[in-house]
């Protein structure tokens, strides 16, 4: 199923021409990233927690920028709630290990850090929305200093 899933993921952001496609094309890198972080055994019980959290924002249908409705552009939310565990996990663990399952061009270290950096760019300051989304985000920050202290829980 997650290299059917993942075939077709491709195919629909191959297609995409439009705005942000730097963006959109790493959808399947990222989804690839989670499927292969679910199983390394480095994870603990929370990682594996928000890796599955990603796993199934990235497939749900209904989320805050919906493919169903807007195309391939939909998968923005989905690459920055992937990009947001990455960067947790790879903080956490070492970036070796998420470098190890990355098959993007450049280092998931460098696309990540410059894909939460561009969040109100891709997001328009919608990036909270989808981590609250996704049950990665305790509450809203409420001042920028905040927004550097953010904590993911699950579970």
């Amino acid at each position: 199923m997650r290299s059917v899933y993942l075939q077709g993921l491709k195919e629909q952001v191959a297609k995409y021409a439009g705005t942000l496609r730097d963006v959109v094309i790493l959808a399947p890198v990222y989804g690839m990233l989670m499927f292969t972080l679910m199983k390394d055994p480095r994870l603990n019980r929370q990682q594996r927690l928000w890796v599955d959290a990603a796993i199934a924002y990235l497939v749900s249908p209904d989320d805050v920028i919906p493919e169903e409705e807007v195309g391939a552009y939909g998968f923005l939310d989905d690459v920055f709630c992937c990009a947001y565990v990455a960067h947790r996990i790879g903080e956490e663990l070492g970036w070796d290990v998420v470098e190890e399952h990355w098959t993007g061009e450049r280092s998931a270290l460098e696309v990540s850090n410059h894909l939460l950096a561009r969040e109100r760019e891709l997001l328009g300051g919608a990036g909270d929305d989808v981590l609250e989304f996704a049950g990665l985000l305790d509450r809203r920050p409420e001042s920028d200093a905040e927004r550097g202290q953010l904590t993911l829980t699950i579970g």
